[in-house]
């Protein structure tokens, strides 16, 4: 059995722009994925994780959305993989947008590698 630990970290004010800018990358990558579904949808086509990761990939090299090179790879990836399974269970079209008004900035790691841990 996997299990998961969940940390409250507490940020310096550097680290808590970066992971501001992290979150809303992650909310403008749910977005426009969950767009593209369902615009995938309407035409009566289907788009899945493993087509949108390598899009991904196309876009992180296009000089208008440098921004995206920004974050790491794993955590985009398992925006979209989270994503993904939502639309799974739900349905494309009962997914929720990431609104920022009721959002909190959030982002996983899915390897403990990434992130150094200090104990206080």
């Amino acid at each position: 059995m996997l299990a998961g630990r969940r940390y409250r970290l507490e940020f310096d004010f550097g680290q808590r722009l970066f992971a501001e800018r992290l979150g809303g990358i992650c909310r403008s990558v749910w977005n426009t994925g969950l767009e593209q579904r369902r615009a995938y949808r309407r035409r009566g086509a289907f788009i899945g994780y493993a087509e949108q990761c390598r899009q991904l990939a196309e876009a992180k090299n296009d000089p208008d959305c440098a921004w995206l090179a920004e974050a790491p790879a794993q955590v985009i990836q398992q925006t979209l993989k989270d994503l993904d399974e939502a639309c799974r269970k739900h349905g494309t079209w009962k997914v929720r947008w990431k609104v920022r008004a009721r959002w909190r900035p959030s982002f996983r790691f899915p390897t403990a590698q990434q992130i150094p841990v200090e104990r206080v």
